[in-house]
């Protein structure tokens, strides 16, 4: 199951995709300003992780 993921905090963007890299870890990225979340092990953690986000971190 998906995880609706938040709108980017940075522009509001819900344009988002789960990113798989580095061969074992994801992320959320923002396919308009770039800003990525935390890397993690899993999809379903890397949506969770993304919509933990408040926007007060970097890109």
């Amino acid at each position: 199951m998906t995880t609706r993921l938040r709108e980017c905090p940075f522009d509001k963007s819900r344009e988002l995709q789960v990113e798989h890299f580095d061969g074992d870890e994801y992320h959320v990225k923002c396919k308009r300003c770039g800003a990525q979340g935390p890397p993690s092990d899993t999809w379903a953690e890397a949506e969770k992780l993304w919509n933990d986000r408040d926007g007060s971190d970097k890109h």
